[in-house]
C-alpha cells in the first residue's frame, strides 16, 4: 500500500509540475514577447528612418506580416520547450526526494501555482 501511495504521489507531482511549468512559461513568454507590438514598432521605425515612400510602405507590409507570423511560431515553440524542461525537472527531481521531501515539493508546487494565479488576475 505504501508503494502505491508513493507512486500515486509521484504521478500527481509529475502532472502538477507540468501544469505549473506550462502556466509559468506561458506567462513569461507572453510578457516578454508581444510580437505584434514588436513588429509594429520596427515597421514604424524603419518607415521613419529609411523614409519609405507610400509605395514602399505597401510593398513591405507582407514582409512585416511574415515576421510577425515567424515570431509567433518562435514564441509557441519556446512555451513548449519551457514546459518540457519543467516536466523533466519535476520528474527527475521527485525521483531523488524522500517521502517527506515529496510532500514539501507538492506543497511548494501548490504555493507557486497560487502565486501564479494571483499574479494573472486583473
Amino acid at each position: 500500500m505504501k508503494k502505491i501511495t508513493i507512486i500515486g504521489s509521484l504521478i500527481a507531482l509529475f502532472i502538477f509540475g507540468g501544469v505549473c511549468g506550462f502556466a509559468i512559461a506561458l506567462r513569461i513568454v507572453k510578457n516578454t514577447l508581444n510580437e505584434q507590438r514588436l513588429v509594429q514598432e520596427r515597421q514604424r521605425e524603419d518607415t521613419k528612418r529609411l523614409k519609405f515612400t507610400p509605395e514602399q510602405i505597401e510593398k513591405t507590409k507582407p514582409l512585416y506580416e511574415q515576421m510577425q507570423k515567424d515570431l509567433t511560431k518562435v514564441k509557441d515553440n519556446a512555451v513548449f520547450g519551457i514546459v518540457d524542461a519543467s516536466i523533466t525537472l519535476a520528474r527527475d527531481l521527485s525521483a531523488m526526494l524522500t517521502p517527506e521531501q515529496q510532500k514539501e515539493f507538492a506543497k511548494l508546487g501548490e504555493e507557486r501555482r497560487a502565486r501564479f494565479e494571483k499574479s494573472t488576475k486583473p
